[in-house]
């Protein structure tokens, strides 16, 4: 718990985190500036070598804010504490600096790589002078070893600089793909609420034309057999009744106002499922319908909806089932409902994946059942394979035409 509050606490107060680090580093090089060996020829501790290690300290603090200007100020620093010729067991700001510089210098890579190689070449000329004056005792392979270090530094913070880009560059990508799938996901539910709008116009279109066709047998017949005119009058109740649902369930949609989009083909029914039972037999997944009673009641947005929900899962299984593998289709007409499950013995797919596929045909199946508040369940099989199970409830107070 405490670590993990202090690891947040680190993420939301980085400069925080600079300046603690770099008075942990300036302490280190105080105290060894302090206790520092001091032979004849170098000048020893006083306020202004102290000074000089305060600066660094407060330009280190800014490693990542202003990384150049941190690097350039350090460097400064440091040639003038050489050049002073104090002595220090630990200096640390030089080396780090660089790192930082590589490390959090920015995308111009020319720029920062331009400043980091003037700065070591810089500091390794002051070190070689060191080495050539005759008041010096610095011993040659000191200016090896302080370009090597600071070289090694550079590149190191140049490994991070890349890693950290990369790192950035995933999450991007990731993002982005979050995002398009976003966007493929919703572009489904509306290209399937344009595809139900559709099927369900056409439905409020079949009612509209028998109450026009029950209207005008009504008006033949009403002095000869006022009987028989009621009855087509209490057929076109009932059209007008199921029209009217039907008509507010479509305003609840999208409805694609593309001519070239519609379907004129006539709209399927339950008693067409055999075309798409046999339609995936055909496909090489042997198929079976079971149906269990009749449809004492038509009602067309429930059978349109329960009919494209079987089409949609017996794609699915043609599209993940594999083979070999079985399929069976059991229909439920009750009174109330109808219900309807697919299974099959495949390999399956997850609901992820599914939902990804192309087509999306588990958010069309949610889409339809949605219409009519029923219920949906789909996923894998312990067996292996894969279910879907739907409910479509009727609306008995607005269903009844007979067909």
């Amino acid at each position: 718990m405490l670590s993990s509050r202090l690891s947040r606490w680190a993420t939301d107060h980085p400069f925080e985190i600079d300046v603690l680090f770099a008075v942990v580093i300036g302490s280190m090089t105080m105290l060894g500036f302090v206790i520092a060996d001091i032979n004849g020829s170098e000048q020893d501790p006083d306020v202004f070598g102290g000074l000089l290690i305060v600066g660094q300290t407060a330009a280190f603090s800014f490693r990542r804010r202003a990384p150049i200007a941190s690097l350039l100020v350090v460097a400064a620093l440091t040639v003038v504490f050489w050049v002073a010729d104090y002595a220090s067991d630990f200096e640390a700001f030089s080396l780090l600096s660089v790192y930082a510089a590589t490390a959090h210098g920015g995308e111009d890579r020319g720029r920062v790589w331009r400043v980091v190689g003037s700065v070591v070449t810089g500091m390794s000329v002051i070190a070689v002078v060191g080495v050539l004056s005759p008041s010096e005792d610095i011993p040659a392979p000191a200016v090896v070893g302080i370009a090597a270090l600071h070289i090694t530094a550079a590149i190191a913070g140049e490994i991070v600089h890349d890693r950290r880009q990369r790192v950035i560059e995933l999450e991007q990508r990731a993002a982005r793909a979050e995002a398009e799938r976003g966007l493929l996901a919703r572009q489904a539910v509306l290209d399937e609420r344009a595809r139900i709008a559709r099927d369900l116009h056409d439905v409020v279109a079949h009612g509209m034309s028998v109450m026009v066709v029950q209207a005008g047998a009504a008006e033949r017949i009403v002095r000869r057999d006022p009987d028989e005119a009621a009855t087509a009058l209490g057929h076109i109740q009932q059209a007008g009744r199921v029209a009217l649902s039907e008509m507010r369930r479509m305003l609840d949609v999208l409805r694609s106002e593309s001519p070239g989009d519609r379907d004129l083909a006539p709209q399927p029914t339950m008693d067409d499922l055999n075309h798409v039972v046999q339609h995936c037999a055909d496909s090489g997944i042997p198929t079976e319908l079971i149906v269990d009673g009749a449809l004492s009641t038509r009602s067309p947005g429930q059978e349109m909806a329960a009919y494209r929900i079987v089409q949609e899962a017996l794609t699915n299984v043609i599209k993940h089932a594999g083979r070999p593998a079985r399929a069976v289709v059991r229909v439920q007409y009750r009174p109330e409902h109808i219900h309807v499950e697919v299974i099959d013995d495949g390999a399956g797919s997850t609901e992820g994946e599914l939902a990804a596929s192309e087509g999306h045909g588990l958010v069309g199946m949610r889409e339809r059942v949605d219409l009519y508040q029923g219920t949906l369940r789909f996923g894998p099989r312990p067996g292996g394979g894969f279910r879907v199970a739907a409910t479509v409830p009727f609306d008995r107070a607005r269903a009844g035409v007979a067909t």
